[in-house]
């Protein structure tokens, strides 16, 4: 059979397609270029397999390709570009959830939903729960969201196959330059690349935690909360998080480089200081962390200097 990934161009979709490129006779990649703005992640992978097929989900006749057995749903605009043009944001992730959830539910295609640590409110208690209150504080977070309680609806309705994964702070090779959390490790390294020491960190950097999740680690959840058969949605993250300041001590020393770190005011109040997830459902089904921050900082910079 045949699968689908929407936002098929981009940063995750690229190293799921080497996941799973076995597992089906063809895999077609939907997506309309906005985020990526051309074929840089996955020009490499393209072939009679791997076909790219241009379009908006939101508007997209997925009838037109032929014995689908799952959807891979990656596509979403990001966090501040919703926040900046909020009516395409509600297009694309909610409109766009509603299209492909209605398409895969009465089409009987199990269907894989890529949402977000986003859906959280500010926590209070940590690691983060699946059960913990949502009470998204953005628009891309509701729309996330919204998409999940359309997929548990849906169910109920018609009742198909489904995963839904909530990722937290994702990096690796090919990665966006422009992600909310996680553009300092991009710049950061891009500056070393480039000869510049100096870094720039926004509040405290002992207060800030990310929840720092490596890509492959990523699509490995991908790949098993899909095959795995019961409907669940999962947290996929590290369960320990990294302070700014202890980030930017393994910069420096998987680069061999000393930074020269300057603190000023925070200057955004779209970031949550702390948000760290537990994996523990995740990983009773069997899935484990296999990169270190170490590792994964590694074959980042490994991509990042190759540029």
């Amino acid at each position: 059979m045949n699968c689908i990934i929407t936002g098929g161009a981009g940063f995750v979709a690229s190293h799921l397609i080497e996941k799973i490129k076995d597992k089906y006779e063809t895999i077609y990649l939907v997506d309309n270029l906005i985020r990526t703005n051309g074929f840089r992640n996955i020009q490499l992978l393209l072939n009679d397999k791997v076909k790219f097929v241009y379009g908006n989900i939101e508007s997209f006749d997925f009838s037109q390709l032929k014995d689908v057995s799952t959807m891979y749903h990656l596509a979403a605009t990001r966090i501040n570009r919703c926040a900046k043009f909020n009516e395409e944001g509600h297009s694309f992730i909610a409109d766009g959830g509603f299209k492909i959830v209605d398409y895969c539910a009465k089409n009987k295609i199990k269907l894989f939903f890529a949402s977000s640590a986003s859906v959280y409110d500010s926590p209070k208690k940590f690691p983060i729960l699946e059960s913990d209150p949502c009470i998204p504080p953005t628009l891309y977070g509701s729309a996330k969201l919204y998409t999940e309680h359309l997929i548990l609806n849906y169910d109920k309705m018609y009742g198909f196959n489904y995963a839904i994964n909530r990722f937290f702070s994702v990096y690796g090779p090919r990665m966006d330059c422009e992600g909310v959390y996680t553009e300092v490790i991009f710049n950061w390294l891009n500056n070393i690349k480039n000869g510049n020491k100096n870094i720039t960190v926004y509040g405290n950097p002992d207060e800030k935690v990310l929840d720092l999740v490596f890509v492959k680690d990523v699509v490995n959840a991908i790949d098993m909360t899909t095959s795995y058969n019961k409907n669940d949605t999962y947290n996929v993250s590290t369960e320990s998080g990294t302070t700014l300041s202890e980030l930017i001590k393994c910069i420096e020393h998987v680069t061999n480089v000393n930074l020269n770190v300057q603190v000023l005011p925070e200057n955004r109040n779209d970031i949550e200081k702390k948000r760290v997830g537990s994996t523990e459902k995740l990983r009773n089904i069997g899935w484990q962390q296999n990169y270190s921050l170490k590792n994964g900082i590694k074959e980042t910079y490994e991509w990042i200097a190759g540029l």
